[in-house]
């Protein structure tokens, strides 16, 4: 935001008075700038807006057909060909000065590039024939992304349950589309993943988590099977030990009962 404190505009404002009227007190003039960052790397777009008071009367946006200052005011238009240009001039500057500012404070965050999204596939057992499937986008930039569900590579837009995009709360964005299947049918189901950060689309399953072989549970029994016999023969072991001792000792003290 760019302010001018509070001072006496008798001279901007002596086209809108009668000769014979007095001016007295005092008059804010505020000019307020926004730079706002596009998709991509396309140029920001910048809005500068004047007011006197309460009452806007100059305008500039870059992004119109001709960028220049413009009266919103019906006193300010008669101003000078030669007012306009200088209005416009500064407004262009001011464009320059808050596009770079922009771009250090896109750097500072680290958006001023695309981030891909980081995607997986859960999986929600809701009863003994059904299951979820939610197929997960996090961590990306900027918010534009499109995740479908495919069956035997069919779309199913009627069937998924779509979130909207939501903000991460670290500059970024995430996003989930869920389907319900019947239960061991979730190899028939894909997810699609499309996102400006993507060389290309991506394509995701379900990946059940690989069970035990029994070769492994084998290995296992037996090692749990040698460490209770382990145990056992020390526990065993440290019994004759105890009984040899106090057989030695009742001997040593006058022979046996």
């Amino acid at each position: 935001v760019r302010a001018v404190g509070a001072r006496t505009l008798l001279l901007l404002l002596s086209g809108a008075l009668a000769v014979t009227e007095t001016w007295a007190g005092s008059h804010s003039l505020r000019y307020f700038s926004i730079a706002l960052s596009r998709p991509g790397r396309g140029e920001p777009r910048y809005w500068e807006v004047g007011y006197v008071d309460d009452t806007q009367f100059v305008q500039f946006d870059s992004d119109a057909a001709n960028p220049r200052m413009e009266p919103r005011a019906p006193w300010v238009e008669q101003e000078r060909p030669e007012y306009w240009d200088q209005e416009t001039r500064g407004a262009e500057d001011h464009a320059r000065i808050s596009r770079r500012n922009l771009r250090v404070a896109l750097g500072c965050y680290n958006q001023s590039e695309a981030e891909p999204p980081k995607t997986h596939v859960s999986h929600h057992p809701i009863s003994d024939h059904d299951v979820t499937l939610r197929c997960w986008a996090l961590g990306f930039y900027p918010a534009e992304i499109t995740l479908t569900w495919h069956r035997d590579g069919e779309d199913l837009p009627q069937d998924t349950e779509l979130v909207k995009t939501r903000p991460a709360g670290d500059g970024t964005f995430q996003k989930w589309a869920a389907v319900v299947v019947p239960s061991g049918q979730e190899q028939r189901y894909t997810c699609h993943v499309q996102h400006e950060a993507l060389p290309e689309p991506i394509t995701l399953r379900w990946e059940p988590r690989p069970q035990p072989t029994v070769g492994v549970i084998a290995g296992l029994i037996f090692v749990i099977a040698a460490v209770v016999v382990a145990v056992m023969w020390r526990k065993t072991r440290s019994g004759r030990r105890t009984g040899n001792y106090c057989h030695a000792v009742c001997k040593c003290g006058g022979g046996d009962p």
